[in-house]
């Protein structure tokens, strides 16, 4: 008994002294076979154990210090390298590594530096016709240039330090000092995948300009990286690079994709001024990245990040497929989580916007934050195409300008924000403190809140919400709640047309009182010539000097009178400030009810209605009482 109680304590003694090497001293022996030299060839150098190894094979540097190449290290078989500690520079000289297409590759730890890159060859110049070149312009879509690349007898360069056309796998390594035309630090092909992880950092790279003059070249692009394949951010970071023109951080071709899921890609710039001349205007654009492919974002962050004229923090742009731009390539942009902040379009000239994300792609906010963004239009978004928010958060944006949180710009888009997005702490210096409606567009609101934004100008306004000329909102659902202008419209400003059939417009304020600088509207002010129908929800609680819960405008220049019918909604509880007139309405316009009530406002006179002399007025229905001191107010 006493034996067979101690066999099981034998036998994992015997085991754990096997595991731990036998009894030895427990230190665990290296893996890989050993690259015993720092040389750039010759016996054990890593030059030609790369030539000798297997596929599968994993190989270790067992030295630290610099390896100094005479030309570039190629890789074209499935190998994993472990370089902690070590510099491989390129020492001007071309570039640091190629992988080749068809080889998989995992390096660990260590340094890659030193690269000006290797001459863009023909085969991809071929390739590159079917991508727009050039400065960005911001008109919605990436255009193509006649220029032959071909042909062209400047020389361009690429992929700085690393050019990747098999699949790559970085971990704890370090990208830096690489200088070509495009992608200063790394060039990841068609059909390659490249994925950072770990400490990962591609850093101090940049993408320069091979003929600054020639405005139709492809050069300038992914200081950090161009990708025309797949690359992964799983961690590490993508910093301090620079671009002349696009994608400081990252830069994505037509048919790539871009995923972040952790990491930061932060504190990148690009460099190229916004140039206007008789027949476009240019500039820099998507200081942390930019692309003409798909774009995800789960995670991490893009932060700290600057360009001139669009996207501080991230351009989603489509493209012409030909010269005429009859069709397009039309990139996708998910966002479900991550962080967009403290990025900046540093023009202030009122040409650019987009302080953290400027798309023209398919875009779906689902999550996230976009905060802390600053630009001339735009804040947190700016969105020329399709875009549907129903989650995450758009918060404490500024702008020059105007759309604090989001500038929605072009006409027969589907834009929409329902969900529990949050568009919210935006600031505008004219107007759209939350949102701007722009250039014709529509946008449909059944959820989430447009809270606490604030137009700080005179000018204008619309301290949630800007509807402009030719532009509809629709609203059916989410609140539009405790938003400020200083001279009108603390809710929504418009010149366009608002059609209400639920959500709430509550709890905002227009803090003037001064005659010469209004002081109306602190639910809704319509600018003559714009239209409102409310059928369902609430205009309560609104503030401002006069026309507290909404102000209607009479005609102005060529502009009719502005229309309000109340066919269902109820509008209560809006009181005008300093004993003021008009608590419910001001109607200087067209004011009709058919349906819903007017109830609990308050003023010195006409607490529920004031018509102005020239204001047209008409009750076929719903309910005007219970206001303090009283209804309708006729003016004699």
């Amino acid at each position: 008994m006493t034996m067979n109680a101690r066999m099981p304590a034998l036998i994992l003694l015997t085991l754990t002294l096997a595991a731990c090497g036998g009894g030895g001293t427990g230190t665990p022996t290296p893996v890989g076979t050993p690259v015993t030299n720092l040389a750039d060839s010759g016996a054990g150098s890593l030059r030609d154990t790369l030539a000798a190894a297997k596929s599968g094979d994993t190989l270790r540097l067992t030295s630290t210090g610099t390896l100094t190449l005479a030309s570039p290290l190629t890789i074209d078989r499935d190998v994993t390298i472990i370089a902690t500690g070590v510099t491989i520079d390129a020492a001007g000289k071309g570039r640091a590594l190629d992988v080749a297409k068809g080889a998989t590759v995992t390096m660990q730890g260590g340094t890659l530096k030193g690269g000006t890159g290797g001459v863009l060859p023909a085969s991809l110049r071929r390739a590159a016709l079917s991508e727009p070149t050039g400065r960005p312009s911001l008109d919605g879509v990436a255009r193509l240039q006649s220029a032959n690349l071909n042909t062209q007898a400047v020389t361009v360069t690429y992929g700085g330090v690393l050019s990747n056309a098999g699949t790559l796998t970085l971990d704890g390594v370090i990208v830096t000092g690489g200088k070509a035309n495009i992608g200063g630090g790394i060039y990841n092909m068609e059909g390659a995948t490249l994925t950072l992880k770990g400490s990962t950092n591609v850093t101090g790279n940049e993408a320069t300009l091979a003929a600054p003059a020639d405005a139709t070249l492809e050069q300038g692009y992914g200081g950090g990286i161009f990708n025309k394949g797949v690359v992964n951010l799983i961690d590490g970071s993508i910093s301090g690079n620079i671009a002349a023109y696009n994608g400081a951080g990252l830069s994505g071709g037509v048919g790539s994709r871009t995923t972040v899921s952790g990491g930061r890609i932060d504190a990148n710039e690009t460099t190229y001024p916004v140039t206007v001349s008789a027949n476009d205007t240019s500039g820099s654009a998507g200081g942390g990245i930019y692309t003409l492919g798909d774009l995800t974002v789960s995670g991490g962050s893009v932060s700290g990040n600057k360009t001139a004229y669009f996207g501080g923090g991230i351009t989603v742009q489509d493209s012409c497929i030909d010269a005429e731009c009859t069709a397009r390539n039309r990139p996708v942009l998910n966002i479900s989580g991550g962080v967009i902040e403290n990025n900046e379009q540093t023009d202030s000239s009122g040409r650019g916007g987009g302080g953290g994300i400027w798309t023209s792609g398919r875009t779906a906010i689902t999550g996230g934050m976009v905060k802390g963004n600053t630009a001339d239009y735009g804040g947190g978004v700016n969105t020329w195409f399709d875009t549907d928010i129903t989650g995450g958060q758009i918060s404490s944006n500024r702008v020059r300008f105007a759309g604090g949180g989001v500038l929605f710009v072009n006409k027969d888009r589907v834009f929409h924000i329902g969900g529990s997005a949050r568009i919210d702490g935006n600031t505008a210096v004219t107007n759209g403190g939350g949102i701007q409606v722009g250039r014709a567009s529509q946008v449909t609101m059944d959820g989430g809140s447009i809270s606490g934004n604030v137009v700080t100008g005179d000018t204008d306004g619309g301290g949630g919400v800007r509807v402009t000329t030719g532009s509809t909102f629709n609203l059916a659902g989410g609140e539009i709640r405790n938003n400020t202008a200083v001279k009108t419209g603390g809710g929504i400003t418009v010149n366009g047309t608002v059609n209400m059939t639920g959500g709430s417009i509550t709890g905002n304020t227009v803090t003037n009182r001064i005659d010469a600088r209004d002081g109306s509207g602190g639910g809704v002010r319509l600018y003559a010539g714009a239209s409102m129908t409310a059928s369902g929800g609430t205009i309560s609680n609104n503030v401002a000097w006069y026309g507290s819960g909404v102000k209607l405008d009479g005609p102005y220049q060529q502009s009719g009178r502005s229309t309000f019918v109340l066919s269902g909604a109820t509008v209560s509880g809006n009181r005008a400030d300093d004993n003021n007139v008009a608590g419910g309405f001001w109607n200087d316009g067209s004011l009709s009810i058919t349906a819903g009530s007017v109830t609990g406002n308050t003023a010195r006179v006409g607490a529920g209605v004031y018509n102005t002399r020239i204001g047209l007025y008409s009750q076929t229905g719903g309910s005007v009482s219970g206001n303090n001191p009283d209804n309708v107010y006729n003016v004699p």
